[in-house]
């Protein structure tokens, strides 16, 4: 066999490798065909994206985004019209305080940046958009035309000007506690919202099919309907949106009316039975309060599991995937342990044997030869069943001290894979 046709099919094998790899990490990951992150304007400048030149902006959206693919994700949700703003040139609204920390517009497009750089980390971009506030106290009226209107153009200037993967709206509509809006009633505010929402989504559709248009609306539906969020009929109705992520933020150790109640469960439930038109539901996940102590939802401290057993619930039913709130959790101290046994049970590995023969006082170099997602790899550890066999080191050297057969474990988090180790004389 000469040298070009070992070559080739040399190349045929790693392809082919490779590929049931990129399946294997799918399988593990189950039906969560989107794994999102919310990136919020209140994070600009803790990722280092505020106020900075173009090359340091370059430089923060980059390492931001290679964390966030590190932890498996495929999709990020990032603000980019938080308070009537925005975080490019536009020619409808102002630049955000936020991102320019009141000095000015920068002399490069942020947003356009982002996005080359989330999809050069594999990741698709959706342009999180708040449609009705202007500050914390100050909303848009969505009974005038001129605000819907001023959306709509603001969400053409999106998806025209850049390659956006998606349009995304939160759980902001009508304020709750505004007594100019309390003559109006649920029904007339749902009518408001729903034609903002339906002229939202045929001018996104008009640019282009394949752009989405989603909404993640509170994850009370009662909620919702009180301040003009119609999620029945968007999940009864075409022409609304493409997908819904509810945002189920509490988990299944819930007190009400002094009784624990398994409330994530209980909403992930009536969130799936309103979804008569089965259009793709990824659940918003409170990653904010893994490890945090809270009167009313006591599970976030009593346990480290929370995520991971929401996932394996998305899993089975009619709900595609998840998004969590938000980026800097995945790196807090207090939710390390929640965000870990979360990868871990999204993750994979592949280790470079499974069984191997030594010689008393030999060593052999055992290897992780494939992990995902790869912040796994910062955080694996070994250990050997019985050092006076057989010893490892952290790195994954394993030395033969005497006669007998021993296991080493490889593991990240609930995440392991053994290995045989046989010593001989």
């Amino acid at each position: 066999m000469n040298r070009r046709v070992i070559l080739k099919l040399a190349v045929f094998f790693l392809l082919l490798t490779g590929l049931f790899w990129n399946e294997d990490k799918e399988a593990q990951a189950g039906s969560l065909s989107t794994r999102g992150v919310w990136v919020s304007c209140f994070e600009y400048d803790s990722v280092g994206l505020a106020g900075k030149t173009e090359s340091e902006f370059r430089a923060n959206a980059d390492t931001l985004f290679s964390n966030i693919e590190k932890c498996g994700c495929n999709a990020v949700y990032f603000h980019v019209r938080s308070y009537d703003d925005a975080i490019y040139p536009s020619e409808i609204v102002g630049w955000s305080k936020r991102l320019t920390l009141g000095e000015g517009a920068p002399d490069y497009d942020p947003l356009e940046i982002l996005v080359d750089s989330a999809h050069s980390h594999g990741l698709k971009f959706h342009a999180w958009m708040n449609p009705y506030r202007v500050t914390q106290k100050k909303v848009l009226d969505p009974g005038d035309e001129a605000t819907v209107q001023r959306i709509v153009s603001q969400v053409k200037e999106i998806v025209n000007g850049y390659k956006v993967d998606g349009i995304h709206f939160d759980d902001y509509f009508y304020p709750s506690n505004q007594k100019k809006f309390n003559i109006i009633g649920k029904a007339e505010r749902m009518e408001n919202v729903n034609d903002m929402v339906k002229r939202v989504y045929k001018a996104v559709k008009k640019k282009k099919k394949s752009i989405q248009f989603g909404i993640s609306p509170a994850g009370d539906v009662s909620y919702c309907e009180k301040i003009g969020a119609d999620v029945k009929t968007w999940m009864s109705e075409d022409g609304y949106v493409d997908y819904i992520a509810p945002q189920i933020y509490w988990s299944d150790n819930y007190i009400m009316d002094g009784k624990k109640t398994k409330l994530f469960k209980e909403r992930l439930s009536l969130w799936r039975s309103l979804n008569t038109n089965d259009i793709p539901m990824y659940i918003g996940l409170a990653a904010y309060k893994a490890g945090s102590s809270l009167k009313e939802d006591p599970g976030w401290k009593k346990s480290s599991n929370n995520l991971k057993k929401q996932l394996n619930q998305i899993r089975n039913g009619n709900s595609e995937g998840y998004i969590l709130f938000s980026y800097t959790d995945l790196y807090r101290d207090t939710a390390a342990k929640e965000i870990k046994k979360m990868i871990a049970d999204i993750g994979t590995m592949q280790i470079s044997s499974k069984n191997i023969k030594l010689h008393v006082g030999s060593t052999y170099e055992l290897s992780v030869t494939a992990a995902w997602p790869s912040r796994i790899r910062s955080g694996i550890k070994w250990e050997s069943a019985n050092n006076s066999i057989a010893s490892v080191t952290s790195g994954g050297k394993i030395r033969a001290k005497k006669k007998g057969t021993v296991r080493i474990t490889v593991y990240y988090g609930t995440l392991k894979r053994k290995c045989k180790v046989k010593v001989v004389k």
